[in-house]
């Protein structure tokens, strides 16, 4: 059975069965018993890039990976959509609900995680605990675009976390949004890959791993060009009460590692990891290590 899941996930994504949810088909797959948890990819991905944690989370828990909105398999997004964040909570908590799985332990990596969070936001009731792998939380510090008052005061009060943010706009978000505009995929690609990953790691993703992300980048251009991170300036995350583990990569770029720290500060019952040998895809680079701690904080 596990050997027939990987399989599914490497050469045979079409086949796997879709749920109706609101209004479009996702991909679904579920494996093993016990109590539920939810994976939640983030973008440039599909459920592709959880392969290494079903077959070993089916072991003990009810195991639910699918692929997002407009993510291989399912239909692809419209030639000049947006594509809000919102629209991925409604889905993920619809999936949620159809399923029978509230409430469930979640695991989200990055733009996964912050869906993962602002769910358990605005219904706590579904979430019972939460696992976010450097979810992108740069609208908890600053409005994106940010404007140069807010920035200059998060330089001054939190100079290491505002100065990894601005590197971030200005070296990934910024080249990536003018190649996307331009029409220019796999320049804007390379340039959000680099900035998010490590020069090292975007170059080292095999081949496989980067058809993945070109089969998935119409979301991250729908998101580059209409300014997809939702703001959560005044969002009341620490009313957020379940327990939450905040995975790190230590070959990732600072930011996303200032950016959990910050998040560990406002919520009440979070803990954060660091896990060595791994960049931003910590469940990809570094599976072992992201299994057990994820297993030791589920089993907790």
């Amino acid at each position: 059975m596990r050997a027939h899941v990987l399989l599914c996930f490497m050469d045979e994504l079409d086949d796997i069965p879709s749920i109706e949810v609101n209004g479009t088909k996702l991909a679904v797959l579920e494996q093993g018993s016990g109590p539920p948890i939810v994976l939640v990819h983030g973008g440039v991905s599909d459920m592709r890039s959880w392969a290494s944690q079903v077959p070993v989370f089916s072991n003990s828990f009810r195991t639910i990976c699918y692929s997002r909105r407009y993510h291989k398999p399912n239909a692809p997004i419209p030639s000049e959509a947006p594509d809000p964040i919102q629209t991925h909570v409604d889905d993920l908590a619809t999936l949620i609900e159809h399923l029978g799985a509230a409430p469930t332990h979640i695991v989200g990596h990055s733009w996964g995680g912050l869906i993962a969070l602002i769910l358990a936001l605005q219904k706590p009731a579904m979430c019972r605990s939460l696992v976010l792998i450097e979810p992108p939380t740069v609208s908890v510090h600053l409005q994106i675009p940010p404007k140069p008052l807010p920035l200059l005061k998060l330089l001054l009060s939190k100079p290491k976390l505002g100065l990894s943010i601005a590197k971030l706009g200005a070296g990934t978000f910024a080249p990536a949004e003018k190649a996307f505009r331009n029409g220019d995929d796999k320049a804007a690609l390379a340039h959000f890959g680099r900035g998010v990953l490590g020069d090292k790691a975007f170059a080292d993703l095999s081949e496989e791993r980067y058809q993945q992300v070109w089969d998935n980048r119409g979301t991250d251009r729908a998101q580059a060009l209409y300014q997809g991170f939702p703001d959560l300036r005044e969002a009341p995350l620490s009313l957020i009460t379940m327990p939450v583990l905040l995975l790190s990569g230590d070959s990732s770029p600072a930011v996303f590692r200032r950016l959990n720290e910050a998040l560990a500060g406002i919520l009440p019952n979070a803990t954060h990891r660091v896990l060595p040998k791994a960049s931003h895809i910590v469940h990809e680079d570094a599976p072992g290590e992201l299994n057990s701690e994820v297993l030791r904080f589920l089993q907790r």
